[in-house]
């Protein structure tokens, strides 16, 4: 009964070998789609612009924390020499006027990176859903049980799994 068993199991492990060998495998790399994608481009562009207007924003902060802090670092230095000029009310005031400057500094660079990161995820991610869309059209209409990520596994055996990346792109209109 023992010996039946394991000759089952036996036929059965080879059965589901050659089934599972027979399947076909592909593998894409989005990164070559991406690159070609004229979408990607674009997206890419709108994103740079976006980014560069928090950069002129933050650079004029900065640019009036350092012209404030300056202004600050010599009157210090005057009242060091006339305390009668520069009083300990004013000194406190505008020693929480660059505290506040730079909280306000602070908030709006997470503002902006918030902002950036939503921007990019409204960008891309129409742009990815029509890669993956293609790769699962291509997919399926190749009767291929299987797609990977190129870029995302550590060995492909290209003689087992066909580059679907071509067919991707055709089905996506790039070149």
């Amino acid at each position: 009964m023992k010996r039946l068993l394991l000759l089952f199991i036996a036929i059965l492990s080879c059965a589901c070998i050659n089934t599972i060998s027979a399947q076909k495998i592909g593998h894409v790399d989005t990164q070559d789609i991406l690159t070609n994608f004229a979408d990607y481009k674009n997206a890419q562009t709108a994103l740079e612009n976006e980014s560069k207007k928090y950069e002129q924003q933050m650079q004029t902060l900065a640019t009036e924390y350092q012209t404030k802090l300056q202004a600050y670092q010599e009157n210090v230095q005057l009242a060091d020499a006339a305390p009668e000029k520069w009083s300990v009310a004013i000194r406190a005031d505008k020693e929480s006027e660059l505290m506040q400057l730079q909280e306000r500094i602070q908030r709006f660079q997470e503002t902006a990176q918030s902002a950036l990161k939503s921007k990019q995820d409204e960008l891309f991610a129409p742009i990815m859903d029509k890669i993956d869309n293609a790769i699962k059209k291509v997919g399926t209409a190749g009767g291929y049980v299987l797609v990977l990520e190129k870029n995302a596994v550590l060995f492909i055996n290209t003689d087992l799994s066909t580059d679907l990346t071509d067919t991707v792109k055709k089905e996506l209109g790039i070149n």
